[in-house]
Formats: C-alpha cells, structure tokens, sequence
C-alpha cells in the first residue's frame, strides 16, 4: 500500500511538473492586450493608467512573455520606445520584472 502511495505522489508530482512547464512555455504575444499601455511607451515620465497596469500585472509569471510581446508589437510595425515599454513594470510599482534588453 505505501509503495502504490508512492507511485502515485510520483506520478502526480510529474504531472504537475509537465503542466507547470507547459503553462510557462505558452506566450501568445498578443500585442493587442498592451494597447492601453501605448501612451506609457511613448512618454517614459508617463504614469501609466490603471488598465495599462492591470495588464502588464498578467505577466508577472511569465515576464519574458512582456518581452516577447513588445518585440511583436515592434515587429507588427507598432511604434513603441522599447526602454519606455520596459519600464512600465517599475512605474506601476512592480517588482521582479527583469531587463528585456537581451531578450529583444
């Protein structure tokens, strides 16, 4: 009975690994949902609104993610100021959102 208690906390420890990973590893870098923040990455002393925050706030588990988003949105031809989109986390009052110059 323990060995089968075993074999199962395994099985559902591997689970939730590979579900965690695939979780992480989708980004749709749907450019769209950072519209509200386009006058935040056009003005770097811009406070940015509320809605803006609310979704940069989506990204907290993936920032990476943000990064890849806003290269979509440049790529897409949209006029964003890279270093102005990549401080929105710090002017929303963020923490723990990593530089994205590497990333873009």
């Amino acid at each position: 009975m323990a060995a089968a208690m075993i074999k199962l906390a395994i099985v559902c420890a591997l689970f939730l690994a590979i579900a965690s990973t695939a979780a992480a590893a989708t980004c749709s870098n749907d450019f769209t949902a950072l519209l509200p923040c386009q006058a935040a990455t056009q003005d770097a002393q811009a406070t940015p609104t509320a809605a803006c925050c609310s979704v940069v706030e989506k990204f907290k588990d993936d920032p990476a993610c943000l990064c890849s988003t806003i290269a979509a949105a440049k790529s897409a031809g949209i006029s964003i100021n890279e270093a102005n989109a990549e401080s929105i986390p710090t002017r929303c009052k963020f923490q723990g959102y990593p530089s994205c110059a590497k990333k873009i």
